[in-house]
């Protein structure tokens, strides 16, 4: 069941897209192969929730890391904001290329570069196990707008990571937990700044 009702072209078009990473994860490892049979919750869920989070008004979503386009390319596929997929790996930009062609989402760029080289405003930041919570609040801080919203999946460890993160970051932080993944939370950001050296 999707965490938010979807629309039965949106439902089809999510269905598609799994099969398009499930195809693919064949000739490069874009998820781990012991989750492909749970794929719909896995992965589309777990994206699809992270809409929930987000500002109701479309804008610029910008998704670190994308990999096999999880969060970004089913924010494309469910929403109205138009998504940046950053991606440094040839390969998998390509396919994410090849995604967005076959799904036919015009409201989305593949940027196969890497998140430092960028300069956006971004409304919205999403990263998905890409790197940890410190150095991704150094990089949305770079890339958001003065009030983006940063959506960031953690693991078991969230609590323990978001307070490290305190210590290092001003701004308005939460940690919502996962309805997908039991014991993982979801930072959500606001306003964040690095803290002055005393």
């Amino acid at each position: 069941m999707p965490v938010r009702p979807v629309p039965r072209e949106t439902s089809e078009r999510l269905e598609q897209f799994a099969q398009l990473v499930l195809a693919e994860n064949k000739r490069q490892n874009l998820i781990a192969a012991s989750t492909a049979a749970e794929f719909w919750t896995r992965h589309i869920l777990d994206s699809l929730q992270l809409l929930d989070h987000a500002p109701e008004e479309p804008g610029l979503w910008l998704d670190i890391g994308s990999g096999a386009g999880l969060p970004g390319m089913v924010v494309a596929i469910a929403s109205s904001h138009r998504v940046i997929l950053v991606e440094p790996r040839r390969k998998r930009a390509e396919f994410l290329a090849r995604c967005r062609e076959a799904l036919g989402l015009r409201d989305v760029v593949v940027e196969q570069r890497r998140v430092e080289t960028l300069r956006v405003a971004a409304d919205v930041v999403s990263a998905r196990a890409v790197a940890a919570l410190d150095q991704l609040l150094g990089w949305a801080e770079q890339i958001g707008s003065a009030n983006a919203q940063l959506i960031l999946p953690r693991g078991a460890n969230a609590v323990s990571e978001l307070e490290a993160a305190r210590n290092a970051w001003h701004g308005d932080f939460e940690l919502v937990p996962s309805v997908t993944a039991p014991g993982s939370g979801i930072v959500l950001a606001q306003h964040v700044r690095r803290r002055k050296a005393l």
